[in-house]
């Protein structure tokens, strides 16, 4: 199968890639896998950060809100114990 070739401006056979071009190739392919690799762990590491932290000002909430709002936490018995003898 001939095809058109611009450059020369005459009908040509398409020319085989050499080793060098299918090794660039072939490296190209590996380093584009390898930076897409990397963006997915840095996505991945963002996402375990942001739900540690989330769950972290969460569970903090959680304790802040069943503290006395008078500020007498730990000097005075709890207010479901004052009256068991």
């Amino acid at each position: 199968m001939t095809y058109y070739d611009h450059q020369v401006g005459r009908f040509e056979p398409p020319a085989l890639p050499d080793d060098r071009e299918i090794l660039i190739a072939s490296a190209r392919r590996a380093r584009a896998d390898a930076t897409a690799d990397l963006f997915r762990a840095l996505y991945r590491g963002l996402q375990v950060a942001a739900r540690g932290g989330t769950q972290f000002i969460c569970y903090a909430g959680y304790g802040i809100a069943k503290m006395p709002p008078d500020g007498r936490y730990g000097k005075a018995p709890a207010p479901l114990t004052v009256d068991c003898k």
